[in-house]
């Protein structure tokens, strides 16, 4: 196990305290240890989310890879290259 080296405070309400206490209890796992991996599973989700829209504008890319996208547009856009009108409504 990793070596843990910083504290945090979090303050919650008695019913969210008891929903994380009893839930840590029913995995075996001290409260820290629950919230810990809580954070992990949040961050790896998060990252997941990141990748997959990254996927999904790559896939974009290459099903139209002739998309009009002028000089003019490039001038436009180049500060943020995601807000262009072909990638504002991708599902």
């Amino acid at each position: 196990m990793a070596t843990l080296e910083k504290r945090v405070q979090v303050l919650f309400s008695a019913e969210q305290y008891a929903r994380v206490e009893a839930e840590a209890a029913a995995e075996r796992l001290s409260v820290g240890a629950y919230i810990r991996e809580a954070v992990d599973g949040w961050m790896d989700r998060k990252r997941s989310d990141a990748l997959a829209a990254l996927e999904r504008l790559f896939e974009r890319a290459d099903q139209h890879p002739g998309d009009d996208f002028s000089q003019e547009d490039w001038e436009l856009h180049k500060e943020d290259p995601l807000d262009r009108p072909s990638l504002r409504n991708i599902p």
